[in-house]
């Protein structure tokens, strides 16, 4: 390999067919793999990375490559994998801390079985513990919206010296449903705005992608005359225009 066509991006010399020499950059800088500079620009924020070198700030030269069906394809099968797998992860997390939750319940609960007196006989062995933990994330994320509006009610009830063990439990398992409720409503509406957002991001994501596999930069190595005659001509007209 010749070591003196390295990629600046990830300082590689590997696949040498696929390093080019696209702007006015010279030494170290003056060439990247097509690969590394297509997924730089098309993860740039900005947008002006897509067009011009952040190095020496020269439009890249660009040339229009006609998409195929099957590119199209490719593309969209791309999307739907980065969706799905993202949609995924969220979901893991999601199950991996209510899995350890439903142990810390069953770990708590035996002794007292306190539990599975709540759940009918049908529901048995590491399911009890498994949707109990369900419904106890439902209620914490409710407790978020409830907690003012409970604190507002429970002033104005009698004290709780007043009230029996009876009350004082099923005050709870009825505040708890109530969360629960409350939760999964919030749940549902957050998990469709993440949904949406992921969809949008990939699609952008995958938008950027596709243009910059579309218009494909122009390679000047052994051609850096040509290269100073574009930047004199944009210079020209620059001064002209002013």
């Amino acid at each position: 390999n010749d070591q003196s066509k390295q990629c600046r991006i990830c300082l590689d010399d590997d696949n040498p067919n696929d390093i080019i020499s696209p702007c006015l950059c010279s030494g170290g800088s003056a060439y990247v793999h097509r690969k590394c500079l297509n997924e730089w620009r098309s993860e740039n924020a900005g947008g002006r990375g897509f067009k011009y070198c952040d190095v020496c700030k020269f439009e890249y030269i660009v040339e229009s490559v006609l998409s195929d069906a099957k590119t199209e394809r490719k593309r969209l099968l791309k999307y739907y994998f980065f969706v799905i797998r993202d949609s995924t992860a969220i979901l893991l997390l999601i199950q991996i801390f209510i899995v350890v939750l439903a142990f810390l319940l069953k770990f708590m609960d035996r002794k007292s079985g306190n539990v599975k007196d709540l759940f009918p006989e049908l529901v048995k062995g590491f399911m009890v513990y498994y949707l109990s933990a369900v419904i106890l994330l439902l209620a914490i994320v409710g407790l978020i919206t409830m907690i003012i509006f409970f604190c507002v009610s429970l002033s104005r009830n009698s004290p709780l010296s007043n009230c029996n063990m009876n009350g004082i439990c099923g005050s709870v398992v009825a505040f708890i449903i109530v969360c629960a409720l409350v939760g999964l409503i919030v749940g549902v509406v957050a998990s469709v705005m993440l949904l949406r957002k992921l969809m949008k991001h990939h699609a952008s994501q995958l938008w950027l992608r596709q243009e910059a596999e579309k218009y494909i930069i122009k390679d000047f190595q052994s051609r850096r005359n040509e290269l100073e005659q574009y930047k004199k001509n944009s210079n020209t007209d620059k001064t002209t225009g002013s």
